[in-house]
């Protein structure tokens, strides 16, 4: 099935393509092109979509940023790869390959910026690539990869043409890219996941039970599952709560089947939205989560977790700079480091745990708010456009 076709089943025709937003103020400033996640402008305030991937949110809120500047906005869909246009624009604003594709489509003068929620595509693919031969060395197994980018000389081209970059990142995500690019790089907080209920007081930071989290969406080998299985599966005194669906991953469920249908303190709960009732309880006994990751922007993932109140256990890709002093990073995130970090982590006192977890969560609650991005994304663009 082709991808446009792909995109009418999910977006019936009685539907407008592209997704309009009329400017705040009239005359319009100008016209922008948006190529991210289109639908996601239409929704209510209060759609629970909004409560899953913070994309969702974060699309709209950049699209709404562009119409309080005065610009009308026409959004498309960053994947769609047939879309030309008909109207002339002031502004072209992408996240991956479209940018290259619709440039030469057109004006010259047209400013373009590319938001990047991701390390560089080279890195990412590599390092993948580094986790599936690890583990299939390790297993004796086959295992398709889940999250190389299908086109990285295009994203490469885009970064190359684009007159100003966004990333969501850290200063470590911002050296996976070629030094050629850095100057023209902005760097961009994200925004957590809405946990309603589900964060924590301190005096439940620390619960009797002392269980550990695994929490992510697609990709479970990027994001290090496999490793946290080998090493739950050997101490078994230890329980690894699973919040995601690996289990949809065919090759890696045969993989690991008895570690997640078998043993006893490996419990895998299937996909749920973090302000859920079912996240809730599953937290309730859990005090830190591992993200043992091999590639990312800034986790959303890991900072909803700081914000819950969760002790972190972090690989620096990640993106996560923790608070001095607090929670543990991963140097390598070999089997024997990820279990000699969740010992140190189980035997630590409550009282250091409780002193770090709320030096963690309150950092992760002011530094990744929505209002945060919002006001870092909007200096940005601001900025941006003021240069051209």
């Amino acid at each position: 099935m082709g991808l446009l076709r792909r995109l009418r089943r999910r977006s019936p025709r009685t539907r407008q393509y592209p997704v309009t937003l009329h400017a705040q103020s009239q005359p319009a400033r100008g016209r922008v092109l948006f190529s991210y996640l289109e639908y996601p402008l239409l929704w209510s305030e209060d759609d629970e979509r909004f409560s899953g991937h913070t994309n969702n949110w974060e699309s709209r809120e950049i699209a709404r940023i562009f119409t309080s500047l005065g610009y009308v906005v026409d959004a498309i869909s960053w994947s769609d790869q047939q879309f030309v246009p008909t109207n002339q624009y002031d502004v072209l604003f992408d996240i991956a390959i479209n940018l290259q594709r619709l440039a030469p489509l057109l004006d010259r003068h047209t400013f373009k910026i590319l938001h990047r929620t991701g390390s560089a595509a080279y890195y990412q693919n590599r390092a993948e690539m580094e986790r599936v031969k690890a583990l299939e060395s390790r297993r004796k197994v086959l295992y398709s990869p889940k999250r190389l980018l299908a086109y990285p000389d295009l994203e490469w081209k885009s970064m190359q043409i684009a007159d100003a970059c966004s990333l969501l990142g850290s200063s470590y995500t911002l050296h996976t890219y070629p030094e050629e690019f850095r100057h023209k790089i902005q760097l961009v907080t994200v925004s957590a996941s809405k946990i309603g209920s589900s964060v924590k007081a301190e005096q439940d930071y620390v619960p009797t039970k002392r269980e550990f989290l695994w929490f992510f969406g697609g990709g479970a080998v990027h994001k290090g599952l496999d490793l946290l299985l080998e090493v739950f599966a050997r101490c078994r005194n230890y329980t690894l709560n699973i919040v995601g669906n690996p289990d949809s991953e065919r090759d890696f469920l045969k993989i690991y089947a008895h570690e997640l249908t078998e043993l006893p303190n490996i419990k895998l709960h299937g996909y749920l939205k973090p302000d859920s009732a079912r996240f809730k309880e599953i937290a309730k006994d859990v005090f830190c989560f591992i993200a043992p990751s091999c590639s990312e922007g800034v986790s959303p993932a890991v900072v909803t977790c700081m914000q819950i109140g969760l002790y972190p256990i972090i690989s620096y890709d990640t993106g996560v700079s923790l608070p001095a002093g607090c929670g543990i990073y991963l140097e390598t995130c070999s089997i024997e480091e990820i279990e000699s970090a969740v010992l140190d982590a189980y035997q630590m006192s409550n009282a250091n745990l409780v002193a770090h977890i709320s030096q963690t969560q309150r950092y992760a609650l002011s530094q990744f708010s929505r209002e945060k991005f919002r006001d870092g994304m909007e200096n940005f663009i601001v900025k941006a456009i003021a240069k051209n």
